[in-house]
């Protein structure tokens, strides 16, 4: 028969499971809270968590809505403001360690030596034994803090070429060897106390290279960057010719490009070196100058032995105190490089953060079903105060298809992307059924909004990645949907792995320019976007290619979309029942393709007749004064 337990021996049960507990979860956590609750903060800055309004109300946000509502350089901003009192708090920890290490060599030296004593020795060795322990751990923390600070460097987005810098600095060992630097004024105060008058050597030594230091952090940051803009070119150049080799032969262009590659390899070789030589120099300077005021630490601290103003633990004690010194910034000088290129990629992320405007919160809007306006809309040439697009108005309505044409360089593409938002006019504004194009983001744009590039610029990756716009969660049926709208489908499963065939690969031949086309199509029609855009979309394509892409203007306007195509083929012209004339410096004409015909019809007569009048080698003619004064 089971005893019945007292209230009272079940409360002290549970007393001390929750202690057993507690020593559990405290075993766990071999770091301090401070130090936890700083990496927490870090980690928490990396996933971004935004709570304003109705949200700072809320209990909690999963991760996914946090990283939605906070932009990138905020996050980079709060990261910042969260880990700097850690580092700050491990810098200042770790920079008192020496002076453990010091009192443990005057103990060791002066105390445990005299004395002879075993257990003087062993409790000493303990003690320096855990003083190991903590500044393993206390770096093993701050490198932590340091990663989840580049972590949110690396979020930035946008800028991964400018901030690599700054991550290659914060992972690495050069940010941890500037701060390191705090711990030289603690060991100068230290030697001072120990030494004496000794402290003015190391003192005079650091000073010394801190102005050999100073004037070669610019230098090295140039000569590193200009050793990167050659890498880059080399690679771009050795990307760009490495699929054209067969056609620079055919072309008789195979010894230039050679050329072209050792000229850039050239480039690269004495830019590295000049980076290098310059690098090295600092460094061996940097060296050459610490020996040699270490060596007068150790003569001074020598002469007070001699003196009998000093004993050998304070003589060890100074000489382990000026080593870290020089140390210390021995490693400065060898990441002084990074160092520079981290400040000024800083500098620059900074500029960019205050140009950027604050992001609005925009509200989901219905997808357009309606109406294309375009109102006085105007664009410069870039870099120039020349306008490409000036006074163009325009509007369209579901099922309708427009052509644009005109002379080349007249603003044809440019007006395409000025109507997907990949460029914004400096005058006039773009609306989808009343709203601009501003009031929705960017991914809600690019899914109203279809855009075929005159030159296909298909993606690495499978023919259904590209078609699906790389959508990780893209559906099949879309797909294949998409396809037969552009009439792909055909010349898609006739490809080596049909859909699953890989595009844009070195070691494999391309499909034909009329194919990748077609493929390009597909991925402009993926997902029926409410507006087409098409530039040059006959360009490439034979009799069937022309053929599928009347049937696929034909299937824009029976589903209720609006299609804007660029170009004066027969496949255009017959399927648009609008056109949208262009000529340098903006819009000539607009109306129903009857309309605009008949309008061309009469300029054209009339230009006839003028050019007629002022021929030299036209017979005189008599003004009507009928004509004339209807004229």
């Amino acid at each position: 028969m089971a005893m019945r337990r007292s209230p009272k021996s079940c409360r002290a049960d549970q007393a001390r499971r929750a202690a057993r507990d507690r020593g559990v979860a405290h075993a766990r956590r071999p770091f301090p809270a401070w130090i936890h609750l700083a990496i927490a903060r870090c980690r928490l800055h990396a996933r971004a968590p935004a709570l304003s309004g109705r949200a700072g109300r809320m209990i909690r946000l999963t991760a996914a809505d946090t990283i939605s509502n906070r932009s990138a350089h905020e996050r980079v901003a709060l990261a910042k403001r969260r880990a700097i009192p850690g580092i700050a708090i491990l810098g200042l920890a770790l920079s008192l360690l020496p002076v453990g290490y010091a009192l443990y060599l005057m103990l060791l030296i002066d105390i445990a030596l005299p004395g002879r004593s075993g257990s003087t020795i062993v409790g000493l060795l303990t003690l320096a034994a855990a003083l190991v322990v903590l500044h393993t751990v206390l770096l093993a923390t701050r490198h932590r803090l340091f990663a989840h600070l580049a972590a949110a460097y690396d979020q930035a987005g946008g800028m991964t070429e400018r901030l690599d810098p700054i991550r290659k600095a914060l992972v690495g060992p050069a940010v941890p060897a500037l701060i390191d630097t705090a711990c030289i004024p603690v060991a100068l105060i230290v030697l001072a106390l120990v030494g004496g008058p000794v402290a003015l050597v190391p003192l005079a030594g650091a000073i010394v290279i801190l102005l050999v230091l100073a004037p070669s952090a610019g230098k090295l940051a140039r000569d590193r960057d200009a050793a990167r803009s050659a890498y880059r070119l080399r690679d771009v150049e050795a990307a760009l010719g490495q699929p054209r080799r067969a056609l620079l032969a055919l072309l008789g262009s195979g010894q230039h490009a050679s050329a072209t590659d050792a000229r850039h390899r050239r480039q690269v070789s004495s830019a590295e070196q000049l980076a290098s030589w310059h690098e090295g120099h600092a460094v061996r300077l940097v060296g050459l100058t610490a020996t040699l005021f270490l060596a007068a630490t150790a003569a001074a601290a020598t002469w007070l032995m001699a003196s009998d103003a000093a004993s050998h633990g304070a003589f060890a004690a100074t000489m382990l105190l000026a080593t870290l010194i020089f140390w210390t910034l021995h490693r400065l000088a060898t990441h002084l490089a990074v160092l520079s290129a981290a400040r000024q990629a800083w500098r620059a992320f900074e500029e960019s953060v205050n140009t950027i405007e604050a992001p609005r919160a925009l509200v989901p809007l219905p997808p357009p079903v309606r109406r294309l306006e375009v109102s006085n809309a105007a664009l410069p040439v870039h870099g120039t105060r020349r306008m490409m697009l000036q006074e163009v108005s325009f509007a369209a309505q579901a099922g309708d298809v427009v052509a644009v044409i005109g002379p080349a360089n007249c603003g044809k593409s440019v007006l395409l992307r000025m109507l997907a938002g990949q460029v914004r006019a400096v005058a006039g504004t773009v609306r989808l059924d009343g709203a601009t194009l501003d009031q929705w983001d960017d991914d809600a744009r690019s899914a109203h909004i279809g855009y075929l590039p005159t030159v296909p610029e298909l993606m690495p990756g499978t023919v259904a990645a590209n078609i699906a716009r790389f959508d990780p969660a893209a559906d099949p049926a879309l797909v294949t949907r998409a396809a037969l709208a552009a009439g792909a489908h055909d010349a898609i499963v006739r490809l080596p792995n049909g859909y699953d065939t890989e595009l844009a690969q070195h070691d494999a031949p391309a499909p034909a320019l009329s194919v990748q086309h077609r493929i390009a199509l597909a991925r402009a029609l993926y997902g029926d976007p409410f507006l087409l855009l098409l530039d040059n979309p006959s360009a490439f394509q034979d009799g069937e290619g022309n053929a599928a892409l009347r049937r696929c203007l034909a299937g824009v306007q029976e589903r209720g979309g609006i299609a804007i195509a660029v170009g004066d083929s027969a496949a255009i012209i017959d399927s648009a029942n609008l056109v949208l004339v262009l000529r340098k410096g903006g819009m000539a004409d607009f109306g129903t393709k009857e309309d605009v015909r008949a309008r061309m019809a009469e300029r054209q007569r009339r230009d006839a007749e003028r050019l007629a009048q002022t021929s030299v080698y036209a017979e005189p003619r008599v003004a009507d004064p009928v004509v004339g004064d209807r004229e």
